[in-house]
């Protein structure tokens, strides 16, 4: 149960199943949890303070991680010693930092593709490297992906086949060109027969599998420009030959592109900013589902059913599952050899979906912005194994024996409270590794700016090591305890202790538990016979009080047209209050929503501030950053009502 944590300083392994009951002191670089137990630490390594400067391979035999001259592979089987090390290819000069900034594996770990900050200077910014053989060592091809600076790849320019036979390049204004896995021979980009004819090609993705003839489908996501934007698709054996495509609505932005695990059907999410219902402020979505090999093509989800908040494909069946619509958005589960909706599992407020390796249990979730409730729903039960919460959870994964899941709480999306957590599929939590300043220096020195407060981000990235799916087996889920009952399909409340009802009691005097009662009433109502006693006499006479004299007719009749007055001005003032009490519920509700909407925008403006590097952060980006707690906390608050 290995998992590497992208710390402030650098890597750091550690085995989740080696963990010392006894406190030997120390912090998260020692492995210390929370509760004073401590996790073993097997390996620390260089890298940056960043998500996207180290990789494992798919099998987890390799870990490559960015340094300051380069790359360097580590062999996880031999105790993480370094068997490669890659120098980068441009230089650093008058000033200029440039360096790996993002890197990943072929599927067989035979070579390495790493990404350089692109400068004008040095335009052939992506590099790839054989790792074995005779050529091991040697940078073996170079392409260009221009504007790239940092962060998340915006597409993978060079991918291959999963048996390696082939590899595949984006080429702008040429179209994906496809040449031998080897890349000893590369595909001259003037050869008709051996491109995919699509030069303005924005992003292109490969099916995990073949399925005709040897070779796998591709699909190709196409932008809008003078024609509406579209997500065609390919088969390798003939790349040049159009098999089907699909005409997307007008303005969409972008297509998240998603093949079944053995690369049979696809699911194209079309994403657009505008939202010609004015239903949702985060724009619209059009989920299709396409089928190659019979040539059919099904809208899933269109707007009217709202914002798709997460789909994700089963890793071992032909299904897939969608959480679509406001929230409490649905969860629906669809046949992918049809496309068509198998089963709904109700309304809830989640927004992330997780299969385990295996597809038997899935992680439901809500976070980002809600309070982090998560639900391991058992596939073939159809039965909810646990609840809980897991609060400000940015990243979550499962690991490779499919009944460990970890949620980790990281930077830049959460500076503060930096966290690891992993639970068994149960809900019992197995550790909980908290990553805190050992103290907290409280602001920098003002420069006039004014002082800020420092950040506390320590945590960037947590990954599992996989094991190529090799090492487990699937297992079914235990019988539930004594009296223990799972829920059927997913639950609509919150997890169990993460919220409360009231419950409305009746009103009980005090004493009432005791027997006693009110004496007093008691002998009104004739259920208590009066004491008996001796007659109490009075020693001194009655006091005598002049009685008032009657009052006039007419005085009656001033006196109760006075009080009919007053009763219809008390009535009055009362219908006023109402109404008003009304008319201000009505504008807090507009001014919530307005709130919501401007919350909403300061958190997308964030957002972006995050996909810049640390070193063009300016003074006033960082204060920006520093009061994301704040509006995410307001955001809550405001959504809860």
């Amino acid at each position: 149960m290995e998992f590497v944590a992208a710390t402030k300083d650098g890597l750091i392994v550690y085995d989740a199943s080696q963990i010392d009951e006894t406190d030997k002191g120390g912090n998260w670089s020692t492995g210390k949890c929370t509760d004073g137990r401590t996790v073993k630490v097997l390996a620390s390594m260089p890298c940056p303070p960043n998500a996207f400067g180290f990789a494992w391979s798919d099998d987890g035999a390799l870990l490559a991680s960015v340094c300051d001259e380069g790359v360097r592979v580590y062999d996880a089987e031999k105790r993480y010693k370094v068997v490669n090390e890659l120098e980068k290819v441009a230089p650093d000069v008058q000033g200029r930092a440039g360096g790996v900034r993002s890197l990943y594996f072929s599927p067989l770990k035979t070579y390495l593709v790493t990404y350089e900050k692109w400068d004008p200077q040095y335009p052939e910014n992506v590099h790839v490297w054989a790792l074995k053989g005779k050529r091991a060592g040697e940078r073996i091809r170079s392409c260009t992906l221009k504007g790239y600076t940092s962060g998340a790849l915006p597409v993978q320019l060079i991918t291959w086949t999963c048996d390696e036979s082939l590899c595949l390049e984006l080429l702008p204004g040429v179209g994906v060109v496809v040449h031998d896995g080897d890349l000893m021979d590369p595909t001259d980009p003037e050869d008709d027969e051996r491109v995919i004819p699509e030069p303005n090609v924005a992003n292109f993705l490969i099916a995990p599998r073949p399925q005709k003839d040897g070779q796998p489908w591709v699909a190709v996501y196409v932008p809008q420009s003078s024609m509406v934007a579209r997500v065609s698709l390919y088969h390798l054996s003939k790349p040049s030959k159009i098999v089907m495509e699909l005409n997307l609505p007008n303005k969409v932005k972008d297509c998240q592109m998603l093949w079944n695990f053995d690369g049979s059907a696809l699911l194209a999410n079309a994403m657009s900013d505008v939202d010609e219902t004015g239903n949702s402020y985060f724009g619209s979505t059009y989920l299709y589902w396409l089928k190659p090999e019979d040539r059919k093509k099904l809208e899933v989800c269109g707007v009217d059913k709202g914002l798709v908040q997460d789909l994700a494909w089963s890793p071992c069946s032909n299904e897939f599952m969608v959480i679509v619509g406001m929230l409490p958005a649905e969860v629906n589960l669809y046949n992918g050899t049809t496309g068509k909706l198998e089963k709904s599992l109700g309304k809830s407020k989640r927004n992330t979906l997780k299969w385990n390796p295996f597809g038997r249990f899935a992680a439901v979730a809500g976070f980002g912005t809600l309070p982090g409730d998560l639900d391991f729903y058992d596939r073939s039960k159809d039965e909810t194994v646990a609840s809980l919460r897991a609060a400000l959870t940015v990243d979550c994964s499962w690991f490779a024996d499919g009944r460990h899941f970890m949620a980790a709480t990281v930077a830049p999306r959460m500076n503060e409270g930096n966290q690891i957590t992993v639970y068994k599929y149960t809900g019992d939590p197995v550790l909980k590794m908290e990553f805190k300043p050992d103290f907290i220096e409280g602001r920098h020195e003002d420069t006039g700016a004014g002082a800020r407060t420092k950040t506390q981000a320590l945590l960037f990235a947590a990954r599992w090591r996989p094991d190529g799916g090799e090492k487990h087996q699937d297992r079914a889920a235990s019988p539930p305890r004594t009296g223990e009952k799972r829920v059927k399909g997913l639950p609509v409340a919150a997890a169990p202790g993460t919220g409360y009802t009231p419950q409305a009691n009746a009103y009980r005097p005090r004493n009432a538990d005791s027997g006693a009662v009110n004496t007093v009433a008691a002998m009104m109502r004739g259920e208590v016979a009066i004491p008996e006693g001796a007659p109490r006499e009075r020693t001194e006479p009655w006091e005598v009080k002049p009685v008032a004299a009657p009052l006039e007719a007419h005085e009656v009749r001033k006196m109760e047209k006075e009080a009919k007055k007053l009763a219809e001005q008390k009535e009055k003032e009362a219908k006023e209050k109402h109404q008003q009490a009304l008319r201000e519920l009505v504008q807090d509700e507009k001014d919530a929503k307005k709130r919501i909407k401007e919350l909403k925008a300061e958190l997308e403006e964030l957002e972006k501030l995050k996909d810049k590097e640390w070193d063009e952060l300016t003074e006033e980006d960082e204060v920006v950053l520093e009061g994301e707690a704040a509006l995410r906390a307001e955001l809550a608050a405001l959504e809860k009502k």
